[in-house]
């Protein structure tokens, strides 16, 4: 059993962090990590060695105090990289902040999004599937269902006497019984699963050719796959591939940039995703992120929810 230890201070990048308020956001990359009192734990694959992470952070910008488990050597500043990219920490968020204090009508939206960062997919198919799940679905539902896939079909990993699950790969998947994955709570989404995972199975190097190619050319060929539409593709390229200036829209995000840009008159989700792209740029995904946290916790929902 190799075990260890380390902290990640707030020094240590640019901008705030909330670990709870990032994995409690609704991003499709995944499910929240598993949650007991004060501690947040998940496997991680690290340089193809199975990992378990368990970390805490008292309040905003607090140390992230990290403890792992593995029964194979691995190397501690290699987990500490894998956190820094699924937490975005690698990123200098501050860029987000000076855009935000920059445009007036967003000036205040980062004071209810303090330490929100993108909570990116450890595995893209997870997050496609994830995403898949969301679509015309409640945070609850889709990450019940996604959990609950993951532990059926998963692969079970027991470490210090404490069990994780790694969500099954396509390979796996693409073998589930729809009736099965119906009674997980995906209803009609299971076919899209089934026949999404069976395209990205014919194409090798579908996730390395995502992840290289550039926004538009990626969004061409994600929404190709059986039941992404405009917004899940948005999502499964922001969370899954990085793709920042993707603008994920659902009824939410429409009626909150209608109220904020086109005085309060309902525009089509493609109108609305091209004024995002172009207004917000390389920030696109984290304002749509912040702008619907905002319209959550400000009141702003009750006030636009008849547009």
């Amino acid at each position: 059993m190799v075990t260890g230890s380390f902290t990640i201070n707030n020094e240590e990048y640019d901008g705030d962090f909330n670990l709870e308020l990032t994995l409690n956001s609704g991003q499709t990359s995944q499910p929240p990590w598993n949650h007991k009192g004060d501690v947040y734990s998940e496997i991680l694959l690290v340089d193809d060695t199975l990992v378990l992470v368990e970390v805490t952070q008292q309040d905003t910008n607090t140390p992230l105090i990290v403890n792992y488990y593995s029964k194979e050597e691995v190397n501690e500043e290699h987990i500490r990289s894998t956190l820094f990219y699924i937490f975005d920490l690698e990123y200098n968020i501050t860029e987000v902040y000076d855009f935000l204090a920059d445009n007036n009508e967003l000036s205040d939206v980062y004071s209810f999004n303090k330490g929100l960062r993108l909570y990116k997919a450890q595995f893209p198919f997870e997050c496609i599937i994830s995403s898949i799940c969301s679509a015309n679905n409640s945070i609850k539902r889709w990450t019940s269902s996604i959990t609950q896939i993951k532990e059926a079909y998963g692969k079970k990993v027991t470490i210090n006497n404490k069990s994780g699950y790694i969500f099954p790969d396509e390979e796996v998947f693409v073998d589930i019984p729809e009736a099965d994955l119906k009674e997980y709570g995906v209803g009609y989404r299971s076919s899209y699963m089934i026949n999404s995972s069976k395209m990205i199975l014919s194409d090798s190097e579908f996730h390395d050719t995502l992840d290289k190619m550039n926004y538009s050319d990626a969004y061409d060929k994600v929404i190709e796959l059986e039941g992404v539409g405009p917004k899940v593709a948005d999502c499964i390229l922001l969370y899954g591939y990085h793709k920042r200036e993707a603008y994920p829209v659902d009824v939410w995000i429409n009626r909150i940039t209608s109220y904020l840009y086109f005085d309060s008159k309902r525009q089509a989700n493609n109108v609305i995703v091209d004024f995002g792209q172009e207004k917000f740029g390389q920030y696109a995904g984290y304002i749509q992120l912040y702008l619907f946290n905002y319209a959550r916790l400000s009141g702003l929902m009750e006030k636009i929810k008849n547009i």
